[in-house]
């Protein structure tokens, strides 16, 4: 089935939401250090190395953040290519094929919080389900396991979508609300997240098409090269926007996960989103 509307919603969302954060929240952290080889059945014919963080930054249009373009083997550079990949959602560096034992090392910038989708319910990612917790700097033993999902993060869900006849000749205005689920790990950072998400009420969100979004199968850049948030949004056409009509915050009481044994804060955002649309052509 092709792309649908939600789709490219979503994923321009995503990538929206993350900039956003990155750009004006200055959410991230340069680091330096080794990355240990790990295993994914997906990709049963690679050889992957693995760093104890999640994400990494990928948009070169966040100042100061140090953006892997490649890695170091044995104190030799190698940059990606179709050889090496680096899957900046994962936080790990993949060579396609096969190339055990090597001694990798890498700079990157680690985001402050992972962003992930999610069609759970609430209370159930923030009672029920187990988290690993991003390791201290000075506490590092390996790489995280492919299906980890560590805090502070944002889980984000499609809450409601509707439209609305908008004018004559088919155009219709969709309404629709998304979530943010967002776990955090200390109040002085959820307060400048819920802050910071509170003042992006009344500006316009692009909608890009999701064939064209950046990511290959391996969570590289698909032009091989680098992606600038700023430069792709300034392509999409003026009517390819949705405005968020409305940002609403609720910030949850101080919650303990006996699974992580750890207490986190947790907060919901709902963005109110609006599209003129004509979706019948």
């Amino acid at each position: 089935m092709k792309n649908s509307y939600l789709n490219n919603l979503m994923s321009s969302f995503y990538l929206w939401l993350d900039h956003e954060i990155l750009y004006h929240g200055e959410a991230y952290t340069n680091y330096s250090g080794k990355l240990f080889e790990t295993a994914d059945p997906n990709f049963a014919l690679s050889s992957i190395y693995g760093s104890p963080f999640r994400q990494w930054v990928y948009d070169t249009s966040i100042t100061g953040a140090n953006i892997i373009s490649g890695v170091f083997n044995n104190g030799v550079y190698e940059p990606k290519n179709n050889g090496l990949k680096i899957d900046y959602n994962r936080g790990r560096a993949i060579y396609v094929s096969k190339n055990i034992g090597k001694n990798i090392t890498s700079s990157y910038a680690l985001k402050e919080y992972n962003i992930y989708y999610t069609d759970e319910k609430e209370e159930k990612l923030i009672f029920e389900n187990a988290y690993s917790v991003t390791p201290k700097i000075n506490a590092i033993t390996g790489s995280l396991n492919y299906l980890d999902r560590p805090f502070p993060c944002i889980f984000i869900k499609n809450t409601n979508i509707q439209n609305y006849p908008f004018s004559f000749g088919g155009q219709d205005s969709t309404e629709s609300m998304v979530r943010c689920i967002i776990l955090a790990s200390n109040s002085f950072s959820l307060d400048s997240l819920l802050s910071l998400l509170n003042d992006s009420n009344k500006k316009n969100i692009p909608i890009f098409d999701s064939k064209e979004l950046p990511f290959d199968i391996y969570g590289d850049i698909k032009s091989g090269i680098n992606f600038n948030y700023k430069n792709y949004a300034s392509f999409v056409s003026v009517q390819d926007y949705s405005f968020i009509k409305n940002v609403t915050v609720s910030k949850l009481s101080e919650v303990e996960n006996s699974k992580i044994n750890k207490k986190c804060l947790a907060a919901l955002v709902d963005f109110e989103l609006s599209s003129v649309r004509s979706p019948r052509k």
